[in-house]
């Protein structure tokens, strides 16, 4: 099925690029430092922090794991359980009961023991802790799997599913998939160039399982295909293959999964609208597919219907792969990106295509690195969040709508973890409200997964 391409926009191959220290965060200060509140009563505490550069910034929850394959928008993963969003929202993808914009991020509502999270072109989807599946924003093809073609402001539950052990959705998916405890996989939405797996090419509002698939350890959907990783190391794909972006060797389209050439020992996958990408043990990169950005990163700018190395990565621990491009985190802790870069989602400070990898300036050794639509984002063990690229929708998460080519830094990050010392006393939730009910004194204490923390002092009377 040929769709209308974007024109190529020009290529300059960056051949290094100076990498600047992020802000480190040094102190927190909680307030008020003390309070007297009655039984019954609510009370709301601050962390600020304090950063490297003399920035002072108020603090939010802390994440931990991202998320943006949706377009214009990014949700991040909370060390409690929860979910929060923020960026484009009109049809309810924020999951926070209605359909207006946020430049900063928002809770979604109702989730409260996720595990994952992962969007796709216009909804988004929570793992949770019980192996059941909530998904909620656009459901046009059904890709919420509730049985029904009604869009949601709020999380709904995926019908059938209750062992689930990892979710899968793409940049640009209009679909989602499960990996289910045991190695099965099944999907949901739409299904118009067999993108589910099953055998047919009919859209499903309800999970259905993918033909031939019983030893999966990970799986991650595109536009119109979606791909698996195997125990044995070997990927298979399935759905649309106009591109070549099965990996077969031929573009001809299946609605059950085909194996992929020439790979034997992939550790992770990474799928895009139109192209595939695997980290193979030896930590080097294949990717296959669609390649008119230079998003297959081997220096052509050729679609390939069988994968063909990344230059010059030979040491990756992590990829991601979003529209147009694609990143991998190194073992030396630097961040490398190829492909389109009309928006900035390259993060090196130019608007130059790069048909080979280019590396982000400003950062260094995220745990979680997330390529989304037109934007990427990067999360790193002290807990702060960094995001560049296309922020039309305010998805970068810095309270504007500017396009920014270099990382900035998502408002309320790194996050806290509270905590009371009596929470029979005076329970606190995990945005800093304690609730006085019982008289006494408790220690609230803010924490950020970098072990820096500071404390105040709650009186119920």
């Amino acid at each position: 099925m040929n769709r209308i391409k974007l024109l190529m926009l020009g290529a300059t191959l960056l051949t290094s690029v100076a990498m600047a220290a992020s802000p480190k965060l040094e102190t927190i200060a909680v307030t008020p430092a003390a309070k007297s509140i009655l039984v019954g009563q609510k009370q709301s505490f601050t962390a600020t922090g304090t950063f490297s550069n003399g920035v002072k910034q108020a603090l939010g929850s802390a994440i931990g794991n991202i998320a943006t394959g949706g377009v214009s928008e990014t949700c991040a993963l909370l060390t409690s359980g929860g979910v929060e969003c923020w960026g484009v929202n009109y049809v309810g993808q924020l999951g926070n009961g209605n359909t207006v914009d946020s430049v900063i991020p928002r809770r979604v509502k109702g989730i409260v023991s996720a595990t994952a999270v992962t969007l796709g072109e216009s909804h988004a989807c929570a793992l949770l802790a019980s192996g059941a599946v909530a998904c909620w924003g656009g459901n046009y093809f059904g890709q919420l799997g509730d049985g029904s073609y009604a869009s949601s402001s709020i999380p709904v539950s995926v019908r059938g599913i209750s062992t689930a052990i990892a979710l899968g959705a793409g940049t640009r998916a209009r679909h989602s998939c499960a990996l289910l405890a045991g190695g099965a996989v099944q999907c949901w939405g739409d299904n118009y160039q067999g993108q589910l797996g099953n055998g047919s090419n009919a859209t499903s509002n309800m999970p259905v399982s993918v033909t031939g698939i019983s030893t999966a350890t990970a799986v991650s959907p595109g536009f119109w295909h979606s791909c698996a990783l195997l125990a044995s190391g070997r990927v298979q794909c399935w759905g649309d293959n106009e591109f070549g972006q099965l990996g077969d060797g031929t573009h001809t389209d299946s609605d059950t999964p085909v194996t992929v050439r020439r790979i034997g020992s992939a550790t992770a996958i990474a799928v895009g609208p139109d192209n595939s990408c695997a980290l193979l043990a030896s930590g080097a990169v294949q990717c296959w597919g669609y390649g008119a950005y230079g998003e297959l990163g081997n220096g052509s700018y050729a679609d390939s219907n069988i994968p063909v190395p990344v230059t010059g990565i030979s040491t990756a621990t992590a990829i991601s792969v979003g529209l147009g491009h694609a990143c991998a985190v190194l073992r030396s802790g630097a961040v490398q990106c190829w492909g389109l870069n009309r928006y900035g989602a390259l993060g090196d400070g130019t608007r130059n295509n790069s048909y080979i990898p280019v590396r982000v300036r400003d950062i260094h050794a995220p745990t979680r690195l997330a390529a989304g639509h037109h934007h990427t984002c990067a999360l790193f063990s002290g807990g702060m969040m960094r995001c560049w690229g296309f922020n039309d929708a305010g998805q970068l998460g810095n309270r504007r709508k500017t396009n920014s080519g270099l990382p900035v830094t998502v408002v309320g990050t790194p996050g806290v973890v509270w905590e009371s010392s009596n929470a029979s006393r005076a329970p606190i939730t995990d945005r800093g409200v304690a609730t006085g009910r019982a008289v006494g004194n408790t220690t609230i204490t803010a924490t950020t997964a970098g072990f820096i923390n500071d404390n105040a002092v709650l009186t119920v009377q």
